[in-house]
């Protein structure tokens, strides 16, 4: 029992050892403006002794510079830093970057995106990256918080715009100060729902919908005005109900929104309806379970019947108003959730009741939507017009605008999954015109199909004009892909998969050096050869991990004996082996940052190990003394 609890204390020691050996920096926080909006803060990051941070990636975008909001948690609060000015810092031509050592003040202004965040303070995070002076180690990148005091609830006079501005900058104005207003958003909500009756394939259903309901009568006049109103109350309900469970499953909602696959996908998602309405093709999502449903409905008599009629309207009323219902439920789920992540964030505990609460409002909008679909019905079924306004090409272009917002929606969601990604917004917005370059090359311009001989010149310079496109969205697509890390990470995982498929050991060539990513296969080599294991523990944002990759190409010595006396093994942060040996009492210096280098004996013993990537002599003699002791 004693040798176990001495065991357990000296585990603590050393964990605590170790993490006592992480430098940190000290962050303080001034308010220079925190009673109106913008608010203007100055954060003064102090460096430790023999120390540095990097204020830039350096010119070869190896590190990882001071970064405020790092995850980008402020928009999530609808807040956004709209200036800041860093430290002017000092550049060293050692890493050939600019660095931040002792002091540097970064002031930032902080404004609202929209609404009125609630006055409370606000956890502002701040990530660094410190790296020793003398020893050549680079810790891990740490996170380090601030309290930020918002300012108090703004007037409605400073909501409103100055008596000179222009039209158009007052309607921003009323419509940035009223965004998160209920009844506005209701109105709106009701606007979308009898706009998208009057659609091509909506419409012509008015006259015939009505008089069904007006029979269901049987010609007792103040049965009719009942029967309408229960059809309308059916589809409110509908709409309603729907828009609670967006409302509520809003926070796992939120958290299943984090990933950038999840956002393309829903990109994709909104894309496919956009082109339905846009008139490409039909869609006939559930149709035939509808009409099916609507068929027993209709069976049922009485004013029930009539209210399920209605309620079975409201799930898919038709191809029109399908795409415009789940779009519009998808973006109710993301406000909400929003608004859910932003009294977490502000330190309030969410109850059941707290967050059926916040989700009535999903409810309230969607009810208002169904509103505008079923008004018409009603005011159609009691007013009993002989001849409405004659059917046209008008309700096309309702039907075109509603396919061009929910496009914008999709590609809100494709810059945010790209962003999630670390894609640069220009980078997405090359891909998005790449892609709609080449969609206008195909489908309006019909490249791929061939061209008739006997063709007009108009029809050749329509030709002529998609190639033009095709080229163009092709080239913004690949030069687009290869900026991101999206490709990267692809080819990496597919050459794992063929490397577990073939039970074949990793192995990268760099500069002649054969480098095993398996450790287990490498000691096998080792135990064969009888020559020692060098480990590299290699992290990508470890600057001098990168500075070692370099002298293993460029120092002549460094390089022979790592091909020649030594099997060489190279094991990535966050992998499992990474991480076993990171837990390993003999290699503890993990647990502090990174460069760490090992050398093993075949059997697993510990020869060296040490972290300056500058002592290669160090390293090409232990090697050479290793295997001269081998033979």
């Amino acid at each position: 029992m004693k040798k176990i609890v001495f065991i357990t204390m000296l585990w603590l020691l050393q964990a605590s050892l170790a993490s006592a050996a992480v430098p940190k920096a000290e962050l303080a926080l001034t308010a220079l403006n925190s009673a109106q909006w913008p608010a203007e803060y100055r954060l003064t990051l102090t460096v430790p002794e023999h120390h540095h941070a990097y204020l830039d990636a350096g010119e070869e975008n190896a590190y990882l510079p001071v970064a405020v909001d790092p995850d980008a948690k402020l928009a999530a609060l609808h807040l956004a830093i709209t200036h800041m000015q860093t430290p002017g810092g000092v550049y060293d031509p050692a890493v050939k970057a600019t660095v931040l050592r002792s002091q540097g003040d970064f002031v930032l202004t902080l404004e609202r995106l929209d609404g009125e965040p609630k006055s409370a303070p606000l956890a502002l995070d701040v990530r660094y990256q410190l790296c020793n002076d003398d020893t050549h180690v680079c810790y891990r990148p740490q996170t380090a918080q601030v309290n930020l005091a918002l300012p108090a609830a703004a007037s409605a006079a400073t909501e409103t715009a100055p008596e000179s501005a222009s039209l158009n900058d007052r309607l921003m104005a009323l419509f940035k100060a009223n965004q998160n207003n209920t009844f506005l958003l209701l109105g709106l909500m009701f606007l979308a729902g009898i706009l998208s009756v009057a659609t091509p394939c909506v419409y012509p259903m008015l006259p015939i919908t009505s008089i069904f309901i007006v029979n269901r009568a049987n010609g007792i006049a103040d049965k009719e005005k009942l029967h309408a109103l229960a059809y309308v109350v059916g589809m409110i309900g509908t709409y309603a109900a729907l828009g609670l469970m967006a409302g509520m499953t809003g926070g796992a909602f939120n958290t299943f929104m984090q990933s950038g696959w999840v956002n393309i996908g829903f990109a994709l998602f909104f894309g496919f309806f956009a082109i339905s309405l846009l008139g490409y093709y039909e869609l006939s999502f559930l149709q035939n379970e509808v009409y099916s449903l609507d068929q027993h409905s209709a069976q049922v008599k009485g004013l029930t019947g009539t209210w399920l009629m209605g309620s079975v309207a409201g799930l898919v009323i038709s191809p029109c108003v399908g795409p415009i219902v789940f779009a519009l439920l998808l973006q109710v789920a993301d406000q909400i959730a929003e608004k859910a992540n932003a009294l977490t964030a502000m330190g309030q505990q969410l109850t059941f009741w707290d967050k059926l609460g916040v989700a009535a409002q999903g409810s309230v909008l969607m009810g208002g939507f169904g509103l505008g679909v079923g008004l018409p019905f009603f005011i159609v079924s009691i007013v009993k017009f002989k001849k409405l306004p004659k059917a046209g090409y008008w309700m096309n272009k309702i039907k075109y605008a509603f396919g061009l917002m929910i496009l914008y929606f999709a590609y809100l969601y494709f810059a945010k999954g790209m962003g999630v990604f670390g894609v640069d917004a220009a980078v997405t917005l090359s891909l998005a015109l790449g892609l709609l370059a080449v969609w206008v090359a195909v489908v309006h311009c019909g490249v791929l199909s061939l061209l008739p001989h006997d063709s007009a010149p108009n029809q050749k310079m329509h030709r002529y004009c998609g190639v033009l496109a095709l080229v163009g969205g092709v080239w913004l697509l690949v030069s687009g892909l290869g900026r991101t890390p999206i490709i990267p990470t692809v080819q990496a995982n597919a050459q794992l998969a063929d490397c577990a498929v073939n039970s074949t050991p990793a192995i990268e060539q760099e500069a002649g050096i054969s480098w095993h990513r398996n450790f287990a296969a490498a000691q096998k080599v080792a135990r064969q050869t009888g020559k020692p294991i060098f480990i590299d523990f290699y992290a990508s944002w470890c600057a001098n991990c990168k500075a070692f990759k370099e002298e293993t190409a460029n120092d002549a010595r460094l390089n022979q004996a790592l091909r020649e006396q030594a099997v060489a093994v190279k094991l990535v942060d966050k992998e499992p082996e990474f991480e076993k040996f990171r837990e390993h009492p003999e290699h503890r210096l993990l647990k502090i940052g990174l460069p760490y280098f090992a050398i093993l004996s075949p059997d697993g013993k510990l020869l060296w190990s040490g972290t300056d990537y500058k002592a290669t002599d160090k390293m090409i003699s232990v090697l050479a003394d290793s295997g001269q002791r081998q033979s």
